[in-house]
């Protein structure tokens, strides 16, 4: 009964992950906790039945992004692991499902020993799994994405370089057709956009797109990653437009990402990061044409995705920081001082949620004290300039930072 319940379950998950309805999910966890309480103590197969409940687990997490279905999934890959000896073939797999996982959790608190975690666990899943072993170029993947999100963290652009070198291997390694190049393709684009942000070269930019491109492409019409790889490839036409100020590049982005938010689910745990970014590209159309009804627009989807964003969440001041901007930015068009006092009440709690060391912290407080200096220019109130002037010292003042965080915004 537990192998047929294991296998059920199994079969549920992977019908979740083909249709991306939450129903086959749950099924799929509830199925498989019956097949973990089923098995003895000691079976050879817990910690298989182990690793597919967590994996299981983590899909909820990243479906709808509750912090304690992660925790419980690391619990339970650190259990089969714990049960798997060492030369065991599917070792390297658990680890990696663990890696993730710590990834994941690293994501959502911004717990930097999470990430460490999660780097250290996936180099031993790479350096255990055999050269021309099938499932290696997921393992590059896997840690080239977290070695990113510590060049995104910390600045240090050698991760970044071992982030694209693990990630073009995965992709140079995987076989024509195999399903998760749609996915490692998408990741590749992504460091090559980061490093572009760091260095300005517009090589890297076009690179993303191209390969970006290439992964839309591959992506079946309907499969549940095609929002994410839209408003990834939309990031990547916005940065290019940043830098060359193409406009064709600016409709592009803005165009991918209406895409994208018209196909993912209202309730994905993704729908708040890509509604910002499109924000993002609709306030920079604004900035443009001068358009009113694009920061109109950019304030309504800021406000969404503010109020669709989890309290506690990382990107809580960051969405927040982007509807203080547009609030003002539509101030600054039709000299409306209560649109300028709510960017600034916006801004004010934005900076209230971001810890001193953030690498935000310098540009929020630097947009806040804009903010103050727009209304002391408005109306003349003498405090408002003092706290213009107070707020660029601290954003001056803050430590120095490498980059600034822009798989979704």
């Amino acid at each position: 009964m537990p192998a047929r319940l294991n296998n059920l379950g199994v079969a549920f998950l992977c019908l979740f992950e083909n249709t991306d309805d939450v129903s086959d999910l749950l099924e799929s966890i509830s199925i498989l906790q019956r097949a973990v309480r089923l098995t003895p103590d000691g079976h050879p197969d817990m910690a298989s039945r182990l690793n597919n409940l967590g994996v299981s687990f983590r899909h909820r997490f990243e479906r709808i992004g509750d912090v304690s279905d992660v925790s419980e999934a690391i619990s339970v890959l650190q259990r089969a692991i714990q049960l798997t000896p060492d030369g065991h073939p599917d070792m390297p797999m658990w680890l990696s499902n663990l890696g993730n996982s710590f990834q994941r959790r690293f994501e959502r608190t911004g717990l930097v020993r999470d990430l460490i975690e999660a780097i250290s666990i996936q180099r031993r899943a790479v350096q255990l799994t055999p050269g021309g072993h099938s499932d290696l170029p997921m393992w590059l993947n896997n840690l080239g994405v977290s070695l990113q999100s510590r060049f995104e963290h910390q600045g240090d652009v050698s991760d970044l370089s071992e982030a694209i070198s693990n990630k073009l291997r995965a992709v140079q390694l995987a076989p024509n057709g195999h399903p998760s190049m749609p996915v490692w393709l998408d990741n590749l684009g992504i460091s090559f956009q980061k490093r572009f942000q760091r260095t300005g070269n517009i090589s890297d930019v076009s690179e993303a797109i191209s390969i970006q491109q290439r992964a839309l492409q591959l992506t079946p019409h309907g499969h549940s990653d095609m929002p994410i790889c839209l408003n990834n490839i939309g990031n990547s036409f916005q940065s290019r437009f940043e830098r060359t100020g193409d406009v064709a590049d600016l409709l592009e982005a803005i165009s991918n990402k209406q895409k994208a938010v018209r196909l993912i689910p209202n309730d994905h745990s993704h729908m708040p990061s890509i509604l910002n970014s499109l924000g993002n590209s609709l306030q920079s159309r604004f900035e443009l044409t001068g358009n009113i009804a694009d920061v109109s627009e950019a304030i309504a989807i800021h406000q969404r995705a503010a109020q669709m964003t989890l309290d506690g969440h990382p990107d809580m001041p960051i969405r927040l920081n982007s509807l203080g901007n547009s609030f003002r930015s539509r101030f600054e068009r039709t000299g409306d001082v209560v649109d300028l006092s709510e960017a600034i009440s916006i801004q004010h709690q934005t900076v209230q949620l971001t810890r001193d060391d953030h690498p935000h912290m310098p540009s929020m407080l630097n947009d806040l004290g804009v903010s103050f200096q727009s209304r002391f220019e408005r109306t003349g109130d003498a405090s408002d300039l003092l706290e213009a002037i107070l707020n660029k010292q601290r954003a001056v003042q803050s430590p120095p930072t490498a980059t600034l965080r822009c798989r979704c915004g």
